[in-house]
């Protein structure tokens, strides 16, 4: 494994870096220009989750470390540090273009937020309100 923090680019898009955090988790990100020596800084950090289903299948679910529907302005992008010293690095510099495009998509600038009351209402699921309004 080597200790590499280039951000590779390709069609116009950042690959996102791959390594594991002090925790065990695999985390995935596009690597920030403040990095440096000591700190490792990821732009819009997530965890990958890989499991099993019904059928016995795999699974491989995205999830990010921060919502950005918690942030008040929504198209923010979340920035997280992380020590060099308490990470495991990966040589991975290319990852399967559907990961690639789950990713990009959950931190795309097109998508919308709407409101509670903007929502149509649901007719056959309970809508569970994260904060009262």
């Amino acid at each position: 494994m080597s200790n590499t923090t280039e951000t590779t680019e390709t069609n116009n898009t950042k690959t996102p870096v791959i390594f594991l955090d002090a925790v065990g988790r695999t985390i995935m990100g596009i690597l920030s220009d403040s990095t440096d020596d000591k700190i490792l800084s990821i732009i819009n950090p997530v965890i990958i989750m890989v499991g099993g289903d019904n059928s016995g299948k795999m699974t491989v679910q995205l999830f990010p470390l921060f919502f950005r529907e918690f942030l008040a302005d929504k198209h923010t992008d979340v920035s997280f540090s992380y020590k060099k010293d308490t990470i495991t690095f990966s040589d991975i510099n290319a990852i399967d273009f559907r990961l690639q495009a789950q990713y990009t998509q959950m931190f795309s600038k097109a998508n919308t937020f709407g409101s509670a009351d903007a929502q149509p209402p649901a007719t056959e699921q309970k809508v569970v309100n994260l904060f009262d309004e």
